[in-house]
């Protein structure tokens, strides 16, 4: 399958809230495409994404976004939505230097939802507003725009990532193959800022 290109979403969205959809995740959810989403999106914002595992029953996985950054943020367990502004706080000056604090938020925003739409969009679906969702990686994206004063972002972060996965479709299919087939992806190029 080879998604439609979304276009980039205009400024002009990151301050209004459009319509909010829920989506059960009950069977939805394809764990390799949503680690993929995260790695692609990582690395097409500058993000350090040395690997991606998920487990041999293909029920869990997890990113290596930024691993090489911060300690706290490859920890076996995720880190509390209220404590992953201040990861977000630590990371984003040796990731993105001299980039603005509300953009470098913008992307790591971005990253954490593109695993939601990695799997909406191999399933799919389109939305117009915004998906709203109480999973580890939309609680921490909201912390980090919060914590950034830019709490109507989210429609923003998540037609930025739609964009930035359906331009770079087939790397998400390939590192999912990858995923299911040998439970885990290693990133062969060195990360650089």
């Amino acid at each position: 399958m080879k998604p439609t290109i979304e276009p980039i979403p205009p400024d002009a969205i990151k301050r209004r809230v459009f319509g909010i959809h829920s989506w059960p995740l009950v069977g939805a959810g394809d764990v390799a495409v949503h680690e993929a989403g995260h790695i692609v999106v990582g690395m097409a914002l500058g993000m350090p994404c040395p690997n991606a595992r998920i487990s041999p029953d293909g029920a869990a996985g997890q990113a290596g976004v930024l691993s090489p950054v911060s300690a706290i943020a490859t920890a076996d367990t995720l880190p509390a939505p209220e404590n992953v502004a201040d990861i977000y706080r630590q990371a984003a000056p040796l990731v993105w230097p001299g980039l603005p604090s509300a953009d470098a938020a913008l992307r790591y925003a971005t990253m954490l939802v593109a695993g939601r739409q990695a799997e909406l969009i191999a399933a799919g679906h389109r939305l117009a507003g915004e998906l709203r969702l109480n999973d580890p990686d939309h609680q921490q994206a909201r912390a980090i725009l919060a914590a950034t004063d830019q709490r109507l972002a989210m429609t923003w972060v998540q037609r930025q990532a739609r964009h930035l996965l359906t331009t770079a479709w087939p790397d998400v299919q390939a590192i999912a193959n990858t995923l299911r087939e040998q439970g885990r992806w290693i990133n062969s190029t060195k990360w650089e800022r």
